[in-house]
C-alpha cells in the first residue's frame, strides 16, 4: 500500500509540473486590453471614426511593461486590416446605381450613356422582310443597338446629352443619336434645343433599352417621328402629377412603305424639306412617378399614368399629322399599357422630293401590353397584341394582327438583361405571309 501511495503521489506531481499554469506564475493583475484586442460590444455600438465605444485603453503604467508578443501574433499585427467580407445574398450592384454612376468636375456632373444589344434569331419565317418591320430576314445574329455618349448637368441649371448610334443602318455606319442642351433652372419650365425625341407616344418616348420586350410595338415604330431637330419646352409639376411638352421642329419625312416608318433627320444641311413641324403632349401621373422602365421591376404600389399628344408637319413632300393617347398602370409587379395611334399623310401637288403616294391616307393602330414580374428586379413575363390598319380605305395584307410574348431576366439592377420573344404576324386581308420570328436579345444598358 505504501508503494502504491508513493506512485500515485509521484504521478500527481508530474501532472502538476506538466500543466501550463504550473509553468507560468499567476499574474498579479489582469493587463488592460488594447482597443484592437477588446471584444466587440454585444450591441455593436460604435463611436465616431468607427471605433468601438469604451474600447480606448487606459494609460499605460510605468511599472507594467508590455509583454512581448509571440512571433505569429506580431506578424498578424503588422499586416493591414482585412476588409469585411460581403454580406451573403446582397447584390454586388445595389438598386439605383445609375444615379450614382457619375463623376463631378466642380459644378459639372457627367454620367456615361451606354447601350449594347445583340440579337440572335434562331427562327425566322421565309417571308420576313425588314422593310415591312420584321426584326430579321434570315436566322442569324444582329447588332441591334450600339450607343455611347455622355449626359451632363451643370449645377442643376443646364443639362445636355450627346450620344452616337454606332450600328445604324445595314452598313453599320455611325451617326448622331441625340445631341441637345437645355436650361433647367425651374422644373415648371425647361427649354431644350437640338436633336431630341419628339413628345409623341409613350412607347416612343421610352428609352430603347427600357421596354418589356425586345422591340417597341410595330405600330409605334411605323408612326412615331422619334428623334428630330428643334426647340422644345416642357414642365413637370407636383412630382409629375401634371406634365406638358411642346416643340417646334424641322418638318418630318416618312417612307412610302408604311412599316418602314419615319426618317430621323438630324438636318446636317439645315431644313432641306422646306417646312416646319409642331408637336405637343399633356400627361399625368397623379399617384407618383411610374419609374424609368415599362415593367414594374420593383413591384411598386399602385401607380397610373395617362397622356395624350399630337403633331402636325408641313413638309415639302407630304403634310403629316397624327395623334395618340395612352394609359400605363403599375401595381405590385403588374404592368398594363394601352395605346391608340392615328396618323394621316397627304401628298403635295408639287413635292420637293419624288414620292410614290398619290392620295391622302389615314392609318389607325391599337396596342395593348401586359406583364408581371415573377421575381422583383429579376424575372418577368410579358405579352402584347397590336391591331394595325395602314390604310383605312383598303383591306389588304398590310392590315396586321401582331401577337408577341416573351420572358426577360434582369441582372444587377437591369444593367444586364436577357430577353426571349416570339412574334406572330397575321395578315387580316390578302395573302397570309410566313413572317413569324423567335428573337433572343442580350442587352447591356447604362
Amino acid at each position: 500500500m505504501r508503494h502504491l501511495a508513493c506512485a500515485a503521489g509521484g504521478a500527481a506531481v508530474l501532472l502538476a509540473l506538466s500543466s501550463p499554469r504550473a509553468q507560468e506564475p499567476e499574474p498579479a493583475a489582469e493587463e488592460p486590453a488594447t482597443a484592437g484586442a477588446r471584444p466587440a460590444d454585444p450591441q455593436g455600438a460604435q463611436g465616431e471614426g468607427g471605433e468601438l465605444e469604451g474600447a480606448r485603453a487606459p494609460e499605460a503604467r510605468p511599472d507594467a511593461p508590455e509583454r512581448p508578443r509571440p512571433p505569429q501574433e506580431a506578424a498578424r499585427a503588422s499586416q493591414p486590416p482585412v476588409a469585411p467580407a460581403p454580406v451573403a445574398g446582397r447584390e454586388p450592384i445595389e438598386p439605383g446605381f445609375r444615379e450614382r454612376a457619375r463623376f463631378s468636375l466642380g459644378p459639372l456632373e457627367l454620367r456615361p450613356i451606354a447601350l449594347l444589344a445583340l440579337q440572335a434569331a434562331p427562327y425566322v419565317g421565309d417571308d420576313a422582310l425588314s422593310q415591312a418591320g420584321d426584326s430579321a430576314e434570315q436566322p442569324g445574329f444582329r447588332l441591334r443597338r450600339v450607343r455611347a455618349g455622355l449626359y451632363g448637368d451643370v449645377a442643376g441649371l443646364v443639362r445636355f446629352a450627346i450620344s452616337t448610334e454606332l450600328a445604324g443602318g445595314d452598313e453599320g455606319t455611325a451617326r448622331i443619336h441625340e445631341a441637345w442642351g437645355g436650361v433647367t433652372a425651374a422644373r415648371a419650365l425647361e427649354v431644350y434645343a437640338g436633336a431630341r425625341t419628339v413628345p409623341f407616344s409613350r412607347s416612343a418616348m421610352l428609352g430603347a433599352g427600357e421596354g418589356a420586350l425586345t422591340e417597341r410595338p410595330l405600330a409605334v415604330r411605323a408612326i412615331a417621328p422619334f428623334t428630330q431637330v428643334g426647340i422644345q419646352a416642357e414642365g413637370h409639376l407636383q412630382d409629375r402629377a401634371f406634365s406638358y411638352h411642346a416643340g417646334v421642329y424641322n418638318a418630318f419625312q416618312r417612307a412610302d412603305q408604311f412599316y418602314a416608318g419615319q426618317s430621323e433627320s438630324l438636318a446636317p444641311l439645315g431644313n432641306r424639306f422646306e417646312g416646319i413641324a409642331v408637336a405637343g403632349r399633356l400627361a399625368t401621373e397623379p399617384l407618383g412617378p411610374l419609374g424609368r422602365t415599362l415593367q414594374d421591376v420593383a413591384r411598386s404600389p399602385f401607380r397610373v399614368g395617362a397622356g395624350a399628344d399630337g403633331f402636325f408637319s408641313n413638309g415639302g413632300a407630304r403634310t403629316l399629322y397624327g395623334a395618340s393617347a395612352d394609359v400605363l398602370v403599375h401595381a405590385s409587379g403588374l404592368h398594363a399599357l394601352g395605346e391608340v395611334l392615328w396618323t394621316g399623310a397627304s401628298p403635295r401637288s408639287v413635292p420637293t422630293q419624288p414620292i410614290a403616294q398619290v392620295t391622302s391616307v389615314s392609318s389607325l393602330a391599337l396596342v395593348f401590353e401586359a406583364g408581371y414580374m415573377i421575381v422583383a428586379r429579376k424575372l418577368g413575363v410579358s405579352g402584347r397584341v397590336e391591331w394595325i390598319d395602314p390604310n383605312m380605305d383598303v383591306d389588304d395584307e398590310g392590315d396586321n394582327l401582331v401577337l408577341t410574348g416573351g420572358v426577360s431576366y434582369h441582372a444587377y439592377d437591369d444593367l444586364v438583361k436577357a430577353q426571349l420573344d416570339y412574334t406572330h404576324r397575321e395578315e387580316l386581308g390578302g395573302l397570309s405571309l410566313a413572317n413569324d420570328a423567335l428573337i433572343l436579345q442580350l442587352q447591356l444598358s447604362l
